[in-house]
């Protein structure tokens, strides 16, 4: 079942052909909930597609990998892709979980594999308690 995506959630490497970007944390500034807590603090959430424009994850620096094409290495901004959760929110935002990517845009959008760790890791979204 799919957890909670955080600051702390790294995506995996990637190339553009020009720069090799290395894995990070989001880091960034996620979405702070003005009223859902979750193990006693606002709930810090990335939102799909980073909006409200607030919500952001960090850029990445690229390092230089093909000397034949003479353009420098641009910061990869990153933007959370709804590959696995599209239906649940959080105060209208469409949050990432476990399955969902970071998209790498350069010019070109790649996708990053979120690995983890995540955020509220007893959190499980999609389940259901006996008895309900």
């Amino acid at each position: 079942m799919p957890n909670i995506v955080g600051p702390e959630t790294v995506d995996t490497p990637s190339t553009d052909g020009n720069c090799a970007y290395a894995a990070a944390p989001l880091g960034g500034t996620p979405y702070v909930s003005p009223n859902v807590v979750i193990e006693g603090q606002p709930a810090r959430i990335y939102n799909s597609l980073n909006l409200p424009a607030s919500s952001q994850p960090a850029s990445v620096a690229g390092v230089k990998i093909n000397p034949l094409i003479p353009l420098p290495c641009q910061p990869g901004m990153r933007r959370i892709d709804p590959v696995v959760n599209k239906t649940v929110f959080i105060n209208g935002q469409l949050f990432a979980v476990t399955g969902d990517e970071a998209d790498l845009v350069t010019g070109i959008s790649t996708p990053r594999t979120l690995t983890g760790p995540f955020s509220y890791p007893t959190i499980q979204i999609g389940t259901q308690t006996l008895g309900e």
